[in-house]
């Protein structure tokens, strides 16, 4: 019952204080987020609500060029005596901005500069933009002139958000093709803008490209491709010298790192009422195959989460070296080649894809220090829908797997490092993407288990999801407005209900939220994860690991012993096998690799195969895994496999895995060869 008063007076004090019209105290801050120079909050500075970019893609200069419009409104109150009202916006140091223009009118060399005082390696080099005088609440449009930094033809250096690929690099050998990456603080390496979740802008955008190639954005297109008088500019081998441009917009509020573009020769085939798949024409009907069941994961989460307020729910499937196993841009979810293993049984990373429309969209982690929300929840859902669509066998396995990447990820780490904890401190302008783990998807989906579980299960659960994404759409939260939220939403329902009102005084009460958001490791709670399929998966990584190098134990086993097996219960089978370790090794000897590899053909299985079975063959020494493995950290760049394969190769021969990647880096995305480059050489 103390528990239920306090949390009442906290919840008041909270709506008398900061109620309609009325706005908490500053708090001295100019922004709540470590890992931005931009300063939205306070006196005298404003805030971006909506851009409007105009760009031309040029692939011979491999940069885009043109400008953005970035509206934005006055703080509630003015600047201190003696100073100006100033729009303050991240840009990464190589991002060059030629001409500042407010309202039409240029601004001149001492009315804008680079906060050169306080360039950082990570976070940039800010732009200060003085504005003239006027009211708070008053809008302006700040158009910025400038381009992205080109790489270098080793592919060092240029913007960190873009890949340039050449037409060799591309399954139809004929056109370049370019797209972006800007999570988690690469945005402003693409455009000046304010980097922070808690910056949410709208945004509409022309792009200008060679005829040959269509343009896609994170964005409804409304036009285009439109005849573009450009007949000066010079366009890349392949194309003619026609141009075109397309109009997008994005009418719903988003982080900066939604913003995403893509330039290439793609097209489409339509795979439900609100989805396309597009990618390169080489294989564009391969994918329609292995995602026609897109619309079941949509309808399946609104089912769960509430309408679908975006419109139009496209894939594009990326060449190799996209970075990440999925990208969950509004309109237009990025997705790796590597999940086409002509099964469909890698399509579940597109359930986590749309589970985002909700958990990250629509709903946004305040910084990248409460990543979790956006990970942790998007699992939970993900997990459900996966049920519901697969059915509870392929939730159990696919949680089994999820269970067994969170101990590897806090080992790699280290049991008390900071970024093992579900809100780490990124303070001292850490790198977000050093942090990167499956820690907040895991660990946070445990703690979505753990409240549910506190309140009855799923059935009572359900309806504080769907009220969530209603109450915060379009806006962000922190660990602490989750947590109000929850305690709120449950006292409503414990005046009708005596098991949540038991809840609420017992064991609710008895939760230490900081402990559970600051407490590094693994977590105390963590879902039941039993099934038949799983035991059986567990049975025969027994009888592989008790094999060893006999002979007559290991010609035992056959082909049939996996028969009828999906990948999903493959998987289990080699995680139980494997080391609770990224790097690799496990129960297997090389005789065991050896047999293993004849017998159930993971050499030239999917990836997700592949990835566990090679780290078991490094770490057994097998010679006969190598150029595979070599040939799985090369022909592509999802950092899921990539990184992990890396270092499994140098636990195997430094040298080797060092030569393997300086000669193939340029291949890469600018975010994978990075944090190889760390794994590998620092």
């Amino acid at each position: 019952l103390a528990q239920v008063v306090v949390s009442r007076i906290r919840t008041f004090c909270v709506h008398f204080c900061c109620g309609a019209g009325m706005e908490a105290k500053w708090d001295g801050r100019r922004s709540a987020d470590p890992s931005t120079l931009s300063e939205p909050l306070g006196p005298g500075r404003s805030r971006a609500v909506h851009l409007g970019f105009d760009l031309t893609v040029d692939f011979v200069g491999r940069r885009l060029l043109g400008h953005v419009d970035v509206h934005c409104v006055r703080n509630a109150d003015g600047p201190r005596e003696g100073e100006d009202w100033e729009l303050v916006l991240d840009a990464a140091s190589n991002l060059q901005v030629t001409t500042i223009e407010v309202d039409g009118a240029a601004l001149s060399g001492n009315r804008w500069c680079r906060d050169e005082a306080r360039n950082h390696d990570i976070l940039g080099c800010a732009v200060r933009i003085k504005l003239p005088q006027g009211p708070p609440g008053e809008r302006l449009v700040v158009r910025l002139v400038y381009e992205t930094a080109a790489p270098s033809e080793d592919g060092e250096g240029g913007c960190s958000a873009l890949q340039w690929l050449t037409p060799a690099q591309t399954a139809g050998k004929k056109i370049p093709y370019v797209f972006s990456q800007c999570q988690a603080i690469h945005a402003r390496a693409m455009f000046p803008c304010q980097d922070t979740c808690e910056c949410k802008v709208t945004y509409d955008a022309v792009v200008r490209c060679p005829a040959e190639l269509n343009a896609l954005m994170s964005a409804v297109k409304v036009a285009g491709p439109e005849p573009a008088e450009q007949a000066d500019w010079e366009t890349p081998e392949g194309c003619g010298k026609d141009w075109v441009m397309h109009r997008f917009q994005q009418a719903l509020p988003i982080p900066c790192y939604l913003v995403a573009l893509v330039c290439a020769a793609v097209e489409s085939r339509r795979v439900g009422p609100r989805s396309q798949v597009w990618s390169e024409k080489e294989m564009v009907d391969e994918c329609a195959w292995e995602f026609e069941d897109t619309e079941k994961f949509v309808a399946a989460g609104e089912n769960i989460c509430g309408p679908y307020k975006w419109g139009v729910y496209d894939l594009l499937v990326l060449p190799p070296s996209f970075p990440y196993g999925g990208m969950e841009n509004p309109c237009l979810t990025f997705v790796t080649p590597t999940l086409l293993a002509k099964d469909r049984s890698q399509v579940h990373v597109v359930a986590h894809e749309v589970s985002h429309s909700w958990s990250g969209n629509l709903v946004t982690n305040e910084t990248w220090e409460h990543f979790w929300l956006n990970e942790g929840l998007t699992v939970f859902v993900e997990l459900r829908i996966t049920r519901d669509v697969y059915g509870e066998e392929e939730a159990v396995l696919q949680l089994a797997n999820r269970l067994k990447s969170l101990t590897e990820s806090i080992n790699h780490f280290g049991n008390d490092h900071n970024f093992t904890r579900l809100v780490p401190d990124l303070s001292g302008g850490l790198d977000p993407d050093d942090a990167f783990s499956t820690v907040p998807y895991i660990k946070g989906m445990a703690l979505f288990c753990l409240l549910e579980n506190l309140v009855g299960g799923e059935k009572n659960f359900a309806p504080f999801l769907k009220a969530y994404f209603a109450k915060f759409a379009g806006a962000t939260v922190t660990s602490e407005k989750l947590r109000d939220f929850y305690l709120e939403f449950f006292e409503s329902k414990a005046a009708t209900d005596p098991k949540i009102r038991e809840a609420l005084s017992g064991p609710i009460a008895g939760l230490d939220w900081q402990k559970l958001f600051s407490t590094p490791g693994m977590p105390e709670y963590m879902p039941p994860c039993n099934a038949k399929p799983l035991e059986e998966a567990k049975e025969l990584a027994t009888k592989w690991a008790a094999a060893r190098d006999d002979t007559t134990a290991l010609a035992a086993f056959s082909p049939e012993d996996i028969s009828g097996w999906g990948t999903t219960k493959l998987m289990v089978l080699l995680d139980a096998l494997l080391e609770d370790t990224e790097d690799g090794g496990g129960a297997l000897t090389v005789a065991g690799c050896e047999r293993m590899a004849s017998c159930y053909g993971l050499l030239s299985s999917n990836c997700e195969l592949r990835f566990r079975f090679l780290r078991l063959a490094l770490g057994a020494k097998w010679e006969g895994g190598v150029e595979a493995a070599k040939d799985l950290a090369t022909s592509q760049g999802r950092m899921k496999f990539t990184r992990p394969i890396y270092r499994a190769l140098k636990s195997y021969d430094t040298s080797v895995a060092r030569d393997v990647f300086t000669q193939h880096k340029a291949n890469y995305h600018p975010i994978c060869s990075k944090m190889v480059a760390r794994d590998l050489f620092d």
